[in-house]
């Protein structure tokens, strides 16, 4: 991270788990200063000002929006809040990160995007997984055509909640469900390597409280690539993305969201076109010599089944493995990107454009027409 040229001065709105992450991912960054807190709940402001060993503690987030020595604030408030909150932030005169998702849908989405154009201030989605190093350089990689042509994305999301009607993950009237707590890092993902899609297919399981527990999302694009994503509240999931083009394979391991490790699967060109492993016969070639072998042999016919087709084996065999550990908790990433924005004087991020985070609320918002999942705020 570059040296700063000025000190940022930092204010949270909310207390919860996300806020306390972004205080801890701010506190090494060079040129930032946490400055000030605020909750509904006076005490929980207190304690939070404690322990992060910041100034001042307010009891509602009016009174901070108003402080003349916050320069940008980040909202770590519950999903149902975020439109209202950054209205307030901005109409306020404060530059604004929002936690992802950035709205509950595309209309409050647009609210907030068009006042923050009118009044010339910057906003941006705080989507940390697309800042991260490793991520950056896998975007790198696709751009450049380090695996060819894409073809396919992978991509998610999942391990178990607890259910609890009340909680925000479960709750309808919160924006609860897997879709904008977990499947907005798969869906970002997509957009970041391959853009916005020319359709979606999707389908979801449903919780008793109207919100989705598990859902998964099909994205098709004008040059054939296809975007297979799932995000789970019920179970554990891979927890990887794999991008697979004519030339190679990208396996970001676990948890891709915040990932430190990919591995990566080079193929070589087929006289016919064809994609193989490096060193072989084709794979089909392969399966019909082997097939005809075993055919009347028992013995063989076993090992044919325990080591499957080793050729196949050795195409998803990783030929290189990259590492790249974010520091500290990841979190100071994003806010490096705000600062160097408020420095050079940007109202937008050129790594999550509020374009692209309009679109992916649009993207969203067909999902759920498509379950018949509507939040309360939707009717207004």
């Amino acid at each position: 991270m570059q040296a700063p040229s000025r000190t940022i001065r930092w204010g949270i709105l909310g207390t919860g788990y996300i806020s306390r992450a972004f205080a801890e991912g701010l506190r090494p960054l060079p040129g930032a200063q946490l400055v000030a807190i605020a909750s509904r709940t006076p005490s929980s402001a207190q304690q939070f000002a404690r322990e992060f060993g910041i100034a001042k503690a307010y009891g509602s987030y009016g009174e901070l929006v108003q402080d003349a020595e916050v320069d940008v604030v980040y909202i770590g408030t519950p999903n149902s809040r975020h439109r209202d909150d950054c209205l307030l932030c901005l109409g306020a005169g404060k530059p604004v990160l929002c936690e992802k998702p950035f709205a509950l849908n595309a209309r409050e989405a647009s609210e907030v995007i068009d006042f923050a154009r009118k009044q010339h201030l910057f906003c941006m989605e705080a989507m940390w997984m697309r800042f991260l190093p490793l991520v950056q350089r896998v975007r790198q990689m696709v751009q450049s055509g380090a695996i060819g042509e894409v073809c396919t994305l992978t991509a998610e999301f999942g391990y178990p909640a607890a259910f609890d009607p009340s909680s925000r993950l479960f709750n309808r009237e919160l924006g609860g469900g897997a879709l904008l707590d977990r499947g907005v890092y798969p869906l970002s993902l997509a957009y970041f390597l391959l853009g916005e899609p020319e359709s979606v297919v999707s389908q979801a399981a449903i919780a008793t409280t109207g919100v989705d527990e598990q859902s998964s999302y099909l994205l098709k694009y004008a040059g054939g690539q296809l975007a297979m994503l799932s995000a789970n509240l019920r179970t554990y999931a891979s927890n990887e993305a794999v991008i697979t083009g004519t030339r190679g394979q990208i396996r970001i391991h676990a948890p891709f969201y915040k990932p430190h490790q990919l591995s990566v699967t080079t193929f070589a060109a087929a006289s016919d076109g064809s994609s193989q492993a490096s060193g072989g016969n084709r794979p089909s070639s392969l399966k019909q010599t082997v097939a005809s072998a075993v055919q009347d042999n028992s013995l063989l016919q076993r090992l044919y089944l325990q080591f499957a087709d080793p050729f196949l084996k050795r195409l998803r065999q990783p030929t290189k493995t990259i590492l790249e550990p974010y520091a500290g908790n990841g979190y100071g990433y994003e806010a490096a990107e705000v600062m160097r924005c408020l420095r050079s004087g940007e109202i937008e991020s050129r790594i999550m454009p509020l374009d692209e985070t309009l679109a992916i609320q649009k993207t969203m918002d067909e999902m759920r027409r498509q379950w018949g999942l509507a939040y309360p705020q939707d009717e207004i």
